[in-house]
């Protein structure tokens, strides 16, 4: 048997050294990888939490549970007496003027005379001065329209919702909703004013306001009678 060389023992004494530190750095390399890999899966999972739950995030029905608030805000009485008149305004449309107006329920309601129930939460006015009901001239505002499709509840039935345009200083109230379908974002910017686009995208909707509509909408309930000051 031949011997092998000192030099070629040595080569091979430091190449087995090598490697064993080698694929020990490669174990702690990936062990620390794949810790640093969980630390950040666990905190966008809190921060996914603590957005969808916490102060000004949105809640878990995907809605926001803070108010924007605009440049040019509405008080609370104005809000709610311009709410009132704009739901009874809505409430009053058949399905088919409804349809006049950009909403869609379908066509199978259009030529139905099915009551339609409506929640509606104002952000903004025109003049963006006005303080007063007499004062106001426009009303942009969130609205979510409900037909009452033979007694099915509030979450089965037909709806509509989203930013509108209401024009006050006419002889009849114009309604103008945002084209709905390809460019919708675009129509919005066409409808509402600059200033009041933060809301208008926001989807904020006063969860009383829709409470209270649902409730109408299952219990056949009118709303309350428009009081101009």
């Amino acid at each position: 048997m031949l011997d092998t060389p000192a030099s070629e023992q040595v080569s091979e004494d430091r190449s087995a050294q090598d490697s064993a530190p080698s694929a020990s750095r490669e174990r702690v390399l990936w062990t620390v990888g794949a810790t640093l890999l969980v630390l950040v899966m666990v905190a966008l999972f809190l921060r996914g939490v603590s957005s969808s739950s916490g102060p000004g995030g949105r809640s878990v029905d995907g809605l926001p549970q803070q108010r924007p608030s605009p440049v040019y805000a509405l008080s609370d009485a104005l809000r709610a007496q311009l709410a009132i008149e704009v739901t009874t305004i809505l409430e009053k449309s058949s399905p088919a003027q409804h349809h006049a107006h950009g909403h869609d329920f379908g066509d199978e309601y259009e030529k139905q005379e099915l009551r339609v129930v409506c929640a509606v939460d104002p952000f903004g006015v025109e003049p963006v001065t006005a303080t007063t009901r007499e004062e106001v001239k426009t009303v942009y505002a969130q609205h979510m329209c409900a037909v009452d499709e033979f007694g099915d509840p509030w979450a089965k039935s037909i709806r509509v919702a989203g930013p509108l345009a209401v024009t006050l200083d006419k002889k009849e109230p114009v309604i103008e909703v945002p084209l709905s379908g390809e460019g919708y974002p675009e129509h919005v910017r066409e409808l509402i004013p600059p200033y009041f686009l933060e809301s208008a995208f926001s989807n904020y909707f006063d969860p009383d306001t829709l409470e209270k509509a649902r409730d109408r909408f299952e219990n056949g309930q009118k709303p309350p009678p428009v009081a101009i000051s």
